[in-house]
């Protein structure tokens, strides 16, 4: 797992309703968001320097709108 010096604004756009929304990426490359739009939480892990995994999860009640 990739390691920081410090925490870091990063910014996304919401797969989910393509807004734009800033993370704070800590220093172990973990970066939580929830859209306040739709509600989406987005969770980034950086792996490596090549490979970043990207988990969405809809609101309770709701799919993903693709």
């Amino acid at each position: 797992m990739a390691k920081f010096d410090y925490e870091k604004p990063v910014p996304f756009v919401c797969v989910n309703c393509h807004q734009k929304i800033i993370g704070i990426r800590d220093i172990n490359g973990l970066t939580k968001v929830k859209c306040p739009h739709c509600g989406t939480v987005t969770i980034s892990r950086v792996m490596s320097r090549r490979h970043v995994s990207l988990d969405v999860y809809a609101p309770e009640g709701q799919t993903i709108m693709q």
